[in-house]
């Protein structure tokens, strides 16, 4: 009987294209794993941090009343509330406060004595950098390379709901609200989420700052948009 089979050059060239199509298809997959990661914690960690405020109302008041001058601002307001694997204190640049939450995620605020914005205080400042993935937590993340970092590893966010008018004269988005997205100085437009010093754009290189890049995902329903333009991690 004869017998059938696959050829030395038939095999080759088979898992030649398996290679092909893995090389074009395992890092498509892999980005979307990230993106589905990213999103995920963005939207718990908006989630979470503002139930926090809620149960803390209840038992402090109105948020917009709140002693932002404590040095212990964090642990009254914040800490019984949430629950976290640890927190740490860092001292680079400024005195940080890292918060590691048990998905792996960690989020970092800066503590007492760095200064704050108008109207936020001292105890912690307004602004916090959430990273969803805490392994790329560094302190060149937050300091050297934070024009590099943000809307990639590094994601902002704002707690400053009594601070109403922003530098440029736009009424401050945080006003009366809770943990939000970055948006100082947005004029409240989804265009200018793209476009100015804050914008989520690679246009403008090493001199931007992506801050609005959280935002944008949140406008986006906490789905990283099509065009978005970098790629997280």
């Amino acid at each position: 009987m004869r017998k059938f089979g696959f050829t030395l050059a038939e095999v080759l060239i088979t898992l030649g294209i398996i290679g092909v199509v893995s090389a074009i298809t395992i890092p498509t997959l892999i980005q979307s794993y990230r993106n589905h990661v990213v999103e995920t914690r963005l939207q718990k960690v908006y989630s979470v941090m503002n139930q926090a405020i809620q149960r803390a109302e209840a038992d402090y008041g109105a948020k917009e009343l709140w002693d932002f001058e404590d040095p212990d601002f964090w642990d009254k307001y914040f800490a019984p509330y949430l629950n976290v694997l640890k927190t740490e204190i860092i001292k680079s640049n400024y005195d940080y406060r890292i918060i590691y939450f048990p998905d792996g995620s960690a989020l970092v605020g800066k503590a007492s004595g760095s200064g704050g914005y108008p109207n936020t205080g001292s105890g912690m400042n307004s602004d916090y950098f959430f990273f969803p993935n805490a392994k790329y937590l560094t302190e060149n993340a937050l300091n050297t390379d934070r024009k590099v970092s943000t809307g990639v590893i590094l994601f902002p966010f704002r707690f400053a709901p009594n601070y109403e008018i922003d530098n440029s004269g736009y009424k401050s988005y945080t006003y009366h609200k809770g943990f939000v997205p970055y948006t100082h100085n947005w004029d409240g437009t989804v265009e200018n989420l793209t476009t100015g010093y804050y914008a989520c754009t690679t246009e403008g290189g090493i001199n931007k700052m992506p801050n609005f890049c959280t935002m944008y995902i949140m406008q986006n329903g906490w789905k990283i948009p099509k065009d978005y333009p970098f790629k997280v991690k």
